[in-house]
């Protein structure tokens, strides 16, 4: 893509970005083990990258070391912009507690002892890392993916929320005081093959301040003669 952007692509990619800065699904959205708080499952995550990026996204760089009774890892996410094509790489990570066995009733009530047991290898459960694994590996990708939108669940657990405010695409932005033949041709086939109107119009509304009063009035007739 060539820069400095047209207000064709300007749009598309505002309108990317507030599709990536929208709510996660509900259906997606459950409390962690210790109910203190929620996450956006593995599952919803990856079809979300599906969705959004049309299946152009992979992951690379899975790194891992094991620190006291802790696995630690990180990952990197890759995904290429729809609208742009540039690659976009994000940084994950996590962090999963090896599974030991229950610690003995005698020690229970005493912390240091029952610390010194967790970090015993010897009571390392049988299959702790077949279960561990996999599941650092989605809390990485999971990490990797907050910093994409709140669409992956990156505000789901926050007080302080910002909400995404479209860059306004002006005259002084552009340096136009009228849109290219390009979009215009763009928005007169979306509105006759029968294109949802709020989608034009919300279209319209972005870039009304690099229309010119007949681009309005030709595009505003058109919905009309459609409807």
């Amino acid at each position: 893509m060539n820069y400095p952007l047209s207000p064709e692509s300007m749009d598309a990619l505002q309108r990317f970005q507030s599709r990536l800065n929208s709510e996660p699904n509900d259906e997606g959205v459950e409390s962690t083990p210790d109910r203190k708080a929620r996450t956006l499952v593995i599952s919803h995550v990856e079809m979300t990258l599906d969705e959004l990026f049309f299946g152009q996204w992979k992951t690379e760089n899975f790194q891992w070391s094991a620190i006291s009774n802790e696995v630690q890892a990180s990952i990197e996410l890759v995904v290429i912009h729809p609208v742009t094509g540039f690659e976009i790489r994000r940084v994950g990570t996590a962090s999963v507690i090896i599974m030991v066995d229950k610690v003995p009733d005698e020690i229970k009530d005493d912390p240091i002892a029952r610390n010194r047991w967790a970090l015993n290898s010897d009571n390392k459960k049988p299959n702790a890392l077949d279960m561990a694994f996999p599941k650092l590996k989605a809390e990485c990708l999971k990490n990797a993916s907050l910093s994409l939108g709140k669409i992956f669940g990156r505000d789901l657990n926050r007080k302080n929320k910002d909400v995404y405010r479209p860059f306004k695409i002006t005259t002084q932005s552009t340096g136009m005081n009228q849109l290219p033949e390009s979009t215009m041709t763009k928005l007169i086939d979306g509105i006759k093959s029968g294109a949802d109107e709020f989608e034009i119009r919300n279209a319209m509304d972005m870039l009304k301040d690099v229309m010119s009063d007949d681009q309005k009035n030709m595009l505003n007739q058109l919905i009309k003669e459609n409807e």
